[in-house]
C-alpha cells in the first residue's frame, strides 16, 4: 500500500505515559468527515490530551492543517494505531505533465469571405475598411489584409451577406 489510513475522531492512539494506555482521538474537523467521522488533523488531541504533532501527511491539508494518519504521533508520544478502512493518504505524488487540450474547431456548414480588388488593375486592395451584415443580423467590421480578404463570416444556415465598403481615406494596392 502506498499510503496510510486516515485518522478520525474515535480512532485509537497508544499513549506511553503511565496510566494513559489506549485512548481515542477526541477532536477533529467540523466539516470534513471520513466514513462519517470527523477527520483528525495537526493539533487535534486524543482523550489523554496528546495533540497530533508528528508523522502527519505532507500532501493533504484539512482546514489548512496536515491530515493525521495511522502512525501519526501526539505530544505525549501517543501513536495512532488504527484508521479509516476506505480513505488512504499518501505522502508522495507523481506530477503529470500538462497537455493543453486541442482547440475546438467548429465546422460551420456555411462560411464565406470577400476579396476586394482594384477595378483598374484587378489586384487585391489592402487596408480597405468594410462592414459585413448578414440576414440574421450579425455585423462584422474590419480592414482587408494584404491579400484583400475580409474576415470570414460563419453561419449554421445559408443566408445573404451584404458587403459595405466604408469611406476610405487611403488604400494600398498589394
Amino acid at each position: 500500500m502506498s499510503g496510510k489510513p486516515a485518522a478520525r475522531v474515535t480512532d485509537p492512539t497508544a499513549c506511553p505515559l503511565p496510566g494513559h494506555a489506549t485512548n481515542p482521538i477526541a477532536a477533529g474537523s467540523g466539516d470534513v468527515f471520513f466514513d462519517g467521522l470527523p477527520a483528525a488533523r495537526q493539533g487535534d488531541a486524543s482523550a489523554c490530551g496528546g495533540a497530533m504533532v508528528g508523522g502527519l501527511a505532507t500532501t493533504v491539508l484539512i482546514n489548512g492543517k496536515a491530515a493525521a494518519t495511522v502512525d501519526s504521533v501526539g505530544t505525549h508520544g501517543n501513536k495512532v494505531v488504527a484508521g479509516s478502512g476506505t480513505v488512504i493518504i499518501g505522502n508522495s505524488h507523481s506530477a503529470v505533465p500538462f497537455v493543453a487540450p486541442l482547440p475546438v474547431e467548429i465546422q460551420w456548414p456555411f462560411n464565406e469571405h470577400f476579396v476586394i480588388n482594384c477595378q483598374e488593375t484587378g489586384k487585391p486592395l489592402a487596408g480597405v475598411e468594410y462592414t459585413l451584415k448578414t440576414a440574421s443580423g450579425k455585423i462584422v467590421s474590419g480592414v482587408t489584409g494584404a491579400d484583400g480578404k475580409t474576415q470570414t463570416v460563419f453561419s449554421a444556415t445559408a443566408e445573404k451577406v451584404e458587403l459595405i465598403i466604408e469611406p476610405q481615406s487611403e488604400v494600398a494596392i498589394a
